[in-house]
């Protein structure tokens, strides 16, 4: 049985991962915004990085609402940038591909037990696999899309 606990986001840095959200529903700006306010500045205490990172972020109009916009130019002025039409090239993409594979390989009957093992398997994720496999491969990543001319690449 397929129990569904709506997933927010997270964050991770070569350090490794920092604070998983949660969230019922549908995710509309406000409600991306709160996450924010609560998460983005405690994962980077979590993971020692301080102020020193780059905050990433999609194209998602919750992402590019003006409430959001604001408040990531007052509280997170080191953001990348990701122009209209560009592959998606944040790495966190393969974290939640790993989450789900260690997910499905537990036997879960409620969405308590979910998000439990979900909190479980995310802490366990080693901090190897951000640095070494992920936060390395961002110059390469860069690469390959100027060499494919902004076309899709294998990332």
């Amino acid at each position: 049985m397929a129990v569904e606990v709506s997933l927010c986001g997270g964050y991770m840095s070569a350090s490794g991962l920092g604070n998983l959200a949660f969230i019922d529903g549908i995710m509309n700006h406000a409600l991306y915004l709160t996450i924010l306010r609560d998460n983005l500045k405690l994962s980077a205490q979590i993971l020692d990085i301080g102020n020193n990172f780059v905050f990433h972020q999609g194209n998602d109009p919750k992402h590019t609402a003006l409430n959001v916009r604001l408040w990531c130019l007052y509280n997170r002025p080191q953001n990348l940038k990701t122009p209209p039409q560009s592959p998606y090239l944040n790495p966190i993409e393969h974290i939640w591909r790993e989450l789900e594979v260690r997910v499905r390989k537990h036997d879960i009957k409620t969405k308590s037990e979910r998000k439990t093992v979900m909190m479980e398997e995310w802490m366990n994720i080693d901090a190897e696999i951000t640095k070494k496999n992920l936060v390395k491969s961002i110059p390469k990543r860069l690469k390959a899309v100027v060499d494919a001319n902004g076309y899709p690449t294998k990332y």
